[in-house]
């Protein structure tokens, strides 16, 4: 079979859904990524075959857009906020009417016509190479209307924690067609449409997905791939504490969130030794770090994570997986909207711990990774949650699942049940 994947340019939300592709693979199926050429590299070390005919604007300009309509639309009193970066040239601003709202002209046409030649593209790619199962992330809504002109089922696959709609007001993802890329070719379109969803959320924190079959996967860990360090292979003296800072959070919130550097010198101070991994920019605006601290720049989480006793992070949806995953407990400083609410939905469970990592002050890190790192109940919570994602269907046996999809064109909950039990 034909398998085809859509991916975005933000690389935390197709990372998760490399195991499956290599999994069609291994199955013997012809598997391509359609992407933007930014992800061409990543994704052809990852050992799959790139198709670089999506498009799309920049993203961190949008987040960083995003975060500068956030803090304009802030009434007063809900306190100071931070100020944003400038959502074009990403440098600092002094007050937030130094962004001229009247400079996004070009930016929105640039970006609408990025859009439109990005499933414009993808059409006609699909139309020639004609796939048999298309599997789109969370921001490549390519796929879905390749599976509907092509007649062939599309499969949403979430990087954990988002639905397939969203009803919060700070993550509302029931937009459907606005740059009207469905309306073009005929096709009526919004998010309620999806029919299946590969989830890899723990079973007690599913995210809203409407009425999309949920089929759950285990989550595998993927982080891109380089040389081990030997270091890491190495004893563990006393605690030790991984803090994760990653490309986006720089990108879109700048080298001086005071959040990170409270983090590392309090987790210097209650741990015996501190793996920071983060952009080569964000560590050498650090400066100076305490003598237990090891810099580890970009290293894949699932080579740091097995000997860590607390994981820090800026609060994205994969990283959060990593930790779940291997049974580690977090403190979630988290920068942005979709991070406070991941940790609405988790932190219940007991393994994890959310602050707003914009306002967070060191006191009250300091007490989050003293309650975190030294309190077993995490520990055991995080060990627990761990078990109960490791339960869920391989990324093999799903890839099964959705080639029956593909050669029956419908999967009924009996079918994800029989999976389950296929798995126990």
């Amino acid at each position: 079979m034909r398998i085809l994947f859509t991916v975005s340019n933000w690389p935390g939300h197709y990372m998760c859904l490399v195991p499956l592709a290599w999994a069609f693979r291994a199955a013997g199926h012809d598997v391509r990524v359609a992407c933007p050429p930014q992800q061409v590299q990543s994704i052809a070390a990852a050992g799959l075959m790139p198709v670089s005919v999506l498009d799309a604007p920049d993203s961190m300009a949008a987040a960083r857009l995003a975060v500068w309509v956030r803090v304009i639309n802030t009434p007063p009193q809900s306190g100071e906020t931070p100020l944003p970066l400038h959502p074009f040239t990403g440098e600092t601003l002094s007050s937030v009417r130094d962004f001229d709202p009247g400079d996004l002209g070009d930016f929105w046409k640039n970006a609408v016509t990025a859009v439109l030649r990005s499933y414009d593209s993808t059409v006609d790619y699909a139309a020639a190479w004609r796939p048999d199962l298309v599997v789109h992330d969370l921001m490549a809504l390519e796929g879905a209307l390749v599976g509907e002109l092509n007649e062939v089922p599309s499969v949403y696959y979430g990087p954990g924690f988002i639905g397939t709609i969203e009803t919060d007001p700070d993550l509302n993802l029931l937009a459907g067609d606005p740059v009207l890329c469905f309306a073009k070719y005929g096709v009526e379109w919004s998010r309620h449409k999806i029919k299946y969803a590969v989830d890899p959320s723990p079973s007690a924190a599913i995210p809203p997905l409407g009425d999309a079959l949920r089929i759950p996967v285990r989550y595998h860990p993927y982080n891109g791939s380089q040389d081990v360090d030997p270091w890491l292979l190495g004893p563990v003296r006393g605690k030790r504490v991984c803090v994760v800072w990653g490309n986006s959070a720089t990108g879109v919130f700048g080298k001086q969130v005071p959040a990170l550097r409270h983090a590392i010198e309090s987790a210097a101070q209650q741990a015996a030794e501190v793996v920071l991994t983060a952009a080569v920019s964000e560590v050498e605006e650090l400066g100076t770090l305490p003598p237990n601290v090891r810099v580890l720049r970009n290293c894949p989480l699932e080579l740091i994570l097995p000997g860590c006793d607390l994981l820090i992070h800026h609060g994205s949806a994969n990283t959060l997986m990593n930790g779940i995953a291997m049974g580690v407990p977090q403190i979630s400083l988290a920068l942005n909207y979709d991070g406070l609410l991941y940790g609405r939905r988790v932190d219940p469970l007991g393994a994890t711990k959310t602050l707003p990592g914009l306002m967070a002050e060191r006191e009250a890190i300091d007490q989050a990774i003293g309650a975190v790192l030294f309190n077993r109940n995490y520990r055991r919570s995080a060990a627990e949650l761990s078990r109960s994602v490791a339960e869920e269907p391989t990324a093999a046996q799903v890839a099964g699942l959705l080639t029956k999809l593909a050669r029956t064109g419908e999967l009924t909950q009996d079918d994800v049940a029989a999976l389950r039990r296929a798995d126990r």
